[in-house]
Parts: C-alpha cells; sequence; structure tokens
C-alpha cells in the first residue's frame, strides 16, 4: 500500500503546506521554492527531503508498508522512549514484562496530532505532538508530552522535544533514524564519527555500530553525486551507523533486496546506561540539521 494511493482529501494549512489523507492515513506535503518534503503524521515521521535543485537527501524503501500499524521503513522514524529492543534498554523496566514491547520505543507506531504549521519566503515549519495516554502508559508509565518540530528550508531541522508533565523524573532514550540517499556504497565516505579518529570512514560492507564520541558535525560525502551531507546535532551522546547490506536487506519484507545498496543510516541517538533524566516541569531536545554543500 502507498500513501500515493487512494487521496480522499486535501487541505490547504498555508501556501506552502497540504494536509493529505490517504487511504485513512494524514500527510503533509510541503512544496516551498527551497525544498520539498513530505511528512507521516503516524509516527511523525519524515519521508522525503528534496532541496531545490538538489537529488533527494533522505531514502525511502521502493517496499515500505504504509498501514499504520507498521513503522515505516526509510525516511526518518523516531525511536522513542528507548532505542533498540525493549529489554535491552535500561529506561524500560521490569524487563520480565518487555518482551512484546516494541522495538525502538512506541513514537514510531503511534498516530500524532498536528500541533501547529506555519510558512513564509524562507522556510516551512510543522509541529506535531504526542501525549501520554492509557496506551502509552502500559509500555511507559509516565505523563510526557513529545513535539515534534520540523524546519523545511535549504536546510533541515529536526527537534524533537521531550517535556516530562509528571510529578517525578523519568529516563528516556532513542533515536533519528535518519536514512540517507546515497548513490552507491564504495562511492561515500563518513567523517567525524570519532572525535579522537578523524580519518574518513568506507562502507564496505554491513555496519551496525554505536560511536560513542562523536563530533557535533558528521559528513557524508558522496563522490557520484558530487555532494557533502553536514548532519549537524545536538542532545546525543552517540551516534549509530548502520547498514543491512544484502543478507539483511533479504531478511525485511519492507526493503528491496538491493535497498541496502543505495541507503545508509546515520543516527544521533541517547542511548545505553546514560540515558536522559528529565525531572517534573522540564524538558530536554533531540536536534539534527542537514545541509546540502556541492563537492
Amino acid at each position: 500500500m502507498s500513501y500515493r494511493d487512494a487521496i480522499t482529501g486535501q487541505i490547504p494549512l498555508t501556501e506552502h503546506i497540504n494536509l493529505i489523507t490517504s487511504n485513512g492515513l494524514k500527510y503533509l506535503h510541503i512544496t516551498h521554492p527551497k525544498a520539498h518534503a513530505r511528512l507521516s503524521l503516524f509516527g511523525a515521521h519524515l519521508l522525503s527531503f528534496i532541496p531545490a535543485n538538489s537529488a533527494p537527501v533522505i531514502w525511502m524503501s521502493d517496499d515500505a508498508i504504509f498501514n499504520g500499524v507498521k513503522a515505516i521503513r526509510g525516511g526518518v522514524p523516531i525511536c522513542w522512549p528507548w532505542f533498540g529492543p525493549a529489554q535491552e534498554s535500561p529506561t524500560v523496566q521490569p524487563l520480565a514484562q518487555t518482551k512484546n514491547f516494541p522495538s525502538h520505543g512506541f513514537a514510531r507506531n503511534s498516530h500524532w496530532q498536528l500541533l501547529d504549521s506555519q510558512s513564509d519566503a524562507d522556510s516551512c515549519c510543522v509541529r506535531l505532538q504526542l501525549t501520554s495516554s492509557s496506551e502509552t502508559k502500559r509500555l511507559w508509565p509516565h505523563e510526557f508530552n513529545l513535539i515534534a518540530e520540523f524546519i523545511i528550508s535549504d536546510t533541515l531541522t529536526i527537534n524533537l522535544l521531550t517535556e516530562n508533565t509528571g510529578n517525578s523524573s523519568f529516563d528516556y532514550g532513542g533515536a533519528l533514524h535518519s536514512y540517507f540517499q546515497i548513490s552507491q556504497p564504495d562511492a561515500i565516505q563518513v567523517q567525524g564519527l570519532d572525535k579522537n579518529n578523524l580519518e574518513p570512514r568506507t562502507l564496505v560492507g554491513d555496519v551496525d555500530i554505536v560511536c560513542a564520541n562523536p563530533t557535533a558535525t558528521i559528513t557524508l560525502e558522496d563522490k557520484q553525486l558530487q555532494r557533502k551531507i553536514a548532519i549537524t546535532n545536538e542532545g546525543n551522546n552517540a551516534m549509530v551507523v548502520w547498514n543491512p547490506w544484502q543478507s539483511g536487506a533479504k531478511a525485511f519484507v519492507d526493503m528491496p533486496d538491493d535497498g541496502y545498496q543505495t541507503m545508509f543510516c546515520l543516527e544521533p541517538a541517547i542511548i545505553g546506561k546514560q540515558a536522559v533524566t528529565v525531572a517534573p516541569g522540564a524538558s530536554h531536545t533531540l536536534t539534527t540539521k542537514l545541509s546540502v554543500v556541492d563537492l
């Protein structure tokens, strides 16, 4: 099922932003002189970002499933309030009850609300909101207000704001699980994953690593696309680097067998025992900003 099929409603929100209903799910289509983008309200999920006169920056699986239940493969899924399997996360207790909890938390599998939107000659801004409910408390017993802000211009900024609306502190983890569009594996180099080793890294096979000492700005250079993407992050304590390679891609029903050749994940993350503690009435923001420069 594609999010492009069976469009049954379209509501203009601003000059540059339309709210689309397709197959019963809601999407935001952003058409601005500086960039085009698409967002799904299911998961507050960025599906695409294409700066003017540029190739797509974000990779989306051709076999992604849009059913309002399964997390969408590609784009920028929001992993929250934990990263990875729930039973391995120190932010989720008790372990005995987490066996059937969703991997990477519940934000990417939840239906979010449109909080507000605005646009002008320079950019578009959209904010989506997820709040605690009886269902979220079954998985994670805390009161919260989660706001995903997307600022679309010739750059893309994503701010994920976690507010503690309860009476006790909580710990949370997560990631902005960014899938980047690449030309081919042997055309790319990544720099800045380790402050102590700034040598460029290449993609030569399956990779799934956590870089615990990244620089504030990671660069993804693609010689064939003749561009460099600067990925500037705040509020994270690590970068996750992931490509499933051929065997991994074949194991996913929502990824083409050759999908690994055109995607590469670089994810600002909050993981491990150093999860973020948010006091009652306080907040924390995880941010990533993408800038594209021609080589």
